[in-house]
């Protein structure tokens, strides 16, 4: 029996069954198992001279090496990545190197904030490199703006961190919180609190509490809850914030810290999540089985 003949009994696709004999998990499990079930008791057995044959156009078609790109970041640090709160850069940068070869490009990184390292010398060494094309992963302060040296050079980021005139790439932070206020609408909560830290408002151009304040403005009744910018778990100031203002779903775009404080804080309130109150995430998603939010893709 073939893959057609197969797919024809199931009434599937034929590139299904063809997944599904790889053991692909593009595949859903029951249905892989299934398939498999069906071509073992049919005696199907894989044509090696086709998969041969396959193979042989699939490397053909691969793509060639055209050149380098280059990739750095305005952080001090040589691998920012490793920092907690920037782990979606190792995401970033992976997935830019994974698409780069893909068009036949490779990516190397480069440290620009090395000791001793100057904008005169990074050109240089770039030049050496044959290096034409570079991807910067953003910077600590959002005034901080590309070097001069660099302008000769075609370069994009991602996000709104590096200002100025250049190619970038970024999550819509307003319709993310446009979308977010809707979900809680719909949900049937009247109070969204929003919790954002200074420089996560400041290096989102202030979309997110934009949206938040405008949306509360617009669609629900007076009194409206103030958003609480904070870059570090303060419970004073949260328990002033939440006593006063009594919100009935939080909104965090806060680090793990801070989330973990929020839920020690309510907890201790006797407040259970979610039947007395509402927690949802506005990007930072450390464990996506246990809290709900909107999660960009990296």
């Amino acid at each position: 029996m073939s893959v057609r003949a197969i797919a024809r009994k199931l009434g599937i696709s034929p590139t299904a069954v063809s997944l599904a004999l790889k053991d692909s998990p593009r595949v859903s499990e029951p249905l892989r198992k299934k398939i498999q079930d069906v071509a073992r008791s049919s005696g199907y057995v894989p044509n090696a001279k086709l998969s041969e044959l396959m193979a042989e156009v699939r490397k053909a078609i691969s793509p060639t090496y055209h050149a380098t790109l280059g990739a750095f970041s305005l952080y001090p640090e040589e691998r920012p990545w490793e920092a907690k709160s920037r782990t979606y850069l190792k995401q970033l940068l992976d997935s830019a190197t994974a698409c780069a070869q893909t068009h036949g490009y490779k990516l190397e990184y480069f440290w620009y904030k090395k000791p001793g390292m100057s904008g005169a010398r990074f050109k240089t060494i770039l030049e050496a490199r044959g290096i034409q094309g570079l991807l910067c992963l953003g910077g600590l302060e959002p005034t901080e703006g590309l070097p001069k040296e660099l302008r000769r050079f075609a370069v994009a980021t991602f996000s709104v961190s590096v200002p100025g005139k250049i190619h970038r790439v970024s999550s819509h932070f307003m319709a993310d919180a446009h979308a977010l206020f809707d979900q809680l609408l719909r949900r049937g909560y009247k109070r969204p609190g929003l919790c954002i830290p200074f420089h996560g408002d400041w290096r989102t151009d202030h979309a997110y509490s934009a949206a938040f304040l405008s949306m509360q403005e617009r669609l629900l009744p007076k009194p409206h809850l103030p958003v609480l910018r904070s870059d570090v778990w303060d419970e004073a100031q949260f328990h002033q914030w939440f006593s006063e203002h009594r919100p009935d779903v939080i909104v965090l775009h806060q680090d793990e810290a801070y989330i973990a404080g929020t839920e020690h804080y309510l907890k201790r309130k006797g407040l259970k999540v979610p039947s007395d109150i509402g927690i949802v995430l506005l990007d930072k998603n450390p464990d996506r089985s246990r809290y709900s939010g909107m999660c960009q893709n990296m």
